[in-house]
């Protein structure tokens, strides 16, 4: 070969094809790793003396996880050997207290709780694009308020400004603007509830002022006040095994806005905010289409899970916050508002009627992916976040602080007969 492999236009595939060959192939030729179909950079194999070993692929980066059995350890071993010697790959420390991994910093509280959160990339943005400024302390530029919110009212008006007068920004503010778009939007991955403000200022990539940039950055100042903050997976949450999910539209007379969150473990797996592709004329129709994207969301969740050995053995609660919703996934006939409503939006009845889920009716003040569809105050929002995060979940060392406290007031609680 006359030029080097990596870096030419078809490097990824041909390392993509090399790895999962060997990846998949029966030992010894390979490891005997089963490719997930729904997600191609998910592989696992289950040992017959039990346990189970996860191999997880991003590009040439990659976690190994293995159940806690001899024979899981063993062939987690192994792999690690294998992959080595035939790719020079190699490995961190074994469960590590803390670790940066693909832009997230991830603490474990033990081994049933972990908490993933971005305050290193957080950091970086903050010395790019506020090079000199003090952005974690209140300031006539950046108030004490930016603490508690990624937005507020004036980021509201000045979108609908934006879309009215549609303005013609220079070519450096469309650059800077989207520039600090695009690294705010990286961070949506572990921080979703700056997902509304971002679907706000997304609009105006071609019409930015220079007032919307001041809204980037308050959600910049915001996340630097705030970067500590990371959801909590636990599996001492009540209910932390079953599956849940919420849904909510805003509905506009342009595009309405879809919004939904899938929680597991106390903390959310998979959240999206996105603007639907078509014009609803109801509330209702807008509700359902936020309800069908949850809905083949969480299909492709189930089959993941399924296929990391997750047992799914109940129907999924799915919530949603509109009446009219709610009462379409309940029953089969139109009415006539709702006759010209496209059959495809009712994919969350068709899994009602199949009983993998049941749609339940929720308060729109106990709602969380409220947070992903519209700026909420300060009292909502934090009890959204607080939710979505899991920020006062029973990690690991909750959990063993509460059993101790109980353990306590039975020894100092009197026995049968005692005076």
């Amino acid at each position: 070969m006359l030029s080097p492999l990596y870096g030419q236009a078809d490097a990824g595939a041909i390392w993509n094809r090399t790895l999962n060959d060997f990846l998949v192939a029966p030992e010894p030729a390979g490891l005997g790793f089963e490719r997930n179909v729904n997600d191609p950079c998910i592989y696992t194999r289950t040992e017959p003396g039990g346990g189970r070993v996860t191999y997880a692929l991003y590009v040439d980066d990659a976690r190994l996880y293995n159940d806690p059995t001899p024979a899981a350890r063993e062939l987690a071993g192994r792999v690690q050997s294998r992959l080595k010697e035939r790719f020079e790959i190699k490995f961190g420390e074994t469960n590590p207290k803390e670790y940066y991994f693909l832009g997230a910093n991830r603490v474990s509280h033990g081994p049933h709780a972990t908490t993933i959160r971005c305050d290193t990339y957080i950091g970086s943005m903050v010395e790019r694009y506020l090079p000199g400024v003090d952005a974690y302390s209140p300031s006539k530029r950046f108030p004490g308020s930016y603490s508690d919110t990624p937005a507020g009212a004036d980021l509201t008006a000045n979108y609908e400004a934006a879309i009215s007068l549609r303005p013609e920004p220079t070519d450096e503010l469309k650059k800077r603007y989207g520039s600090l778009f695009g690294a705010l939007l990286h961070a949506i991955k572990w921080r979703p509830e700056i997902s509304a403000a971002l679907g706000l200022c997304g609009t105006c990539l071609t019409i930015c002022t220079e007032e919307l940039y001041a809204n980037l950055e308050r959600v910049l100042v915001y996340l630097a006040r705030t970067k500590k903050i990371g959801t909590t997976f636990s599996a001492h949450t009540d209910g932390a095994k079953k599956l849940r999910a919420y849904a909510d539209a805003n509905w506009t007379t342009t595009r309405s806005t879809t919004g939904f969150v899938i929680m597991l473990a106390g903390g959310a797996i998979a959240h999206a905010l996105r603007r639907q592709h078509c014009i609803s004329m109801l509330t209702c129709e807008a509700e359902l289409i936020a309800l069908a994207d949850c809905a083949i969301e969480l299909l492709y969740i189930i089959s993941l899970l399924r296929f990391l050995g997750h047992e799914i053995d109940e129907a999924i609660e799915v919530y949603t916050d509109n009446k009219a919703a709610y009462d379409l996934c309940h029953r089969f006939n139109s009415a006539q508002n709702s006759r010209h409503i496209d059959c495809k939006l009712f994919k969350m009845r068709e899994l009602r009627g199949l009983g993998v889920v049941t749609v339940a009716h929720v308060p729109t003040a106990e709602n969380p992916a409220d947070l992903f569809t519209k700026v909420l105050d300060k009292q909502p929002f934090e009890k959204h976040r607080k939710f979505v995060h899991n920020l006062s979940g029973d990690t690991g060392a909750n959990y063993a602080r509460r059993a101790k406290s109980i353990e306590r007031r039975a020894a100092a609680r009197p026995t049968a007969g005692a005076h």
